[in-house]
């Protein structure tokens, strides 16, 4: 007897049913965060603004996973931030005057940005070498906020 094929209702497209066994077959769902994910990594030896991940036109990033290194600097500080050049919000901050930072952090309940929210990396001190990977997903439709409606949700 052949596998039941399970349609969108949406777009009648086939979705994704594993096999098995002659009797059992199972649908198969994923997170997008598990399945859409993209990484970028940047890397910068001067005091510098840096933009890491510029979002699509009008969608947001969810941000999933973040590495951070810098090592111990004078005045060394690094940030990684969402910003739209207007508005500006700290994910992650460490001071680097005294020890070096190496963070790593995996985000269960994902943190998202706001519509066109870029995530730029921010370093400062004398010569200081960072480092950070952003691991995210780029987010449209009815789950995009503006920053007005996103500062009043948390």
């Amino acid at each position: 007897m052949p596998a039941p094929v399970y349609l969108q209702s949406i777009d009648g497209r086939a979705l994704h049913t594993e096999d098995l066994g002659p009797t059992d077959t199972h649908l198969i769902t994923e997170d997008h965060s598990r399945v859409g994910t993209q990484f970028k990594v940047a890397r910068s030896t001067v005091a510098s603004t840096t933009i890491v991940v510029q979002p699509r036109a009008s969608q947001a990033i969810v941000l999933t996973d973040l590495i951070v290194n810098q090592d111990k600097v004078a005045g060394g500080t690094v940030s990684v931030q969402f910003t739209d050049g207007s508005n500006a919000e700290i994910i992650f901050q460490a001071d680097t005057t005294d020890a070096p930072v190496t963070a790593a952090m995996a985000f269960q309940g994902r943190v998202r940005g706001w519509v066109d929210a870029r995530i730029e990396l921010i370093s400062s001190g004398t010569n200081p070498e960072t480092s950070v990977t952003v691991v995210y997903y780029h987010l449209g439709g009815e789950g995009v906020l503006s920053f007005t409606d996103w500062d009043a949700q948390r």
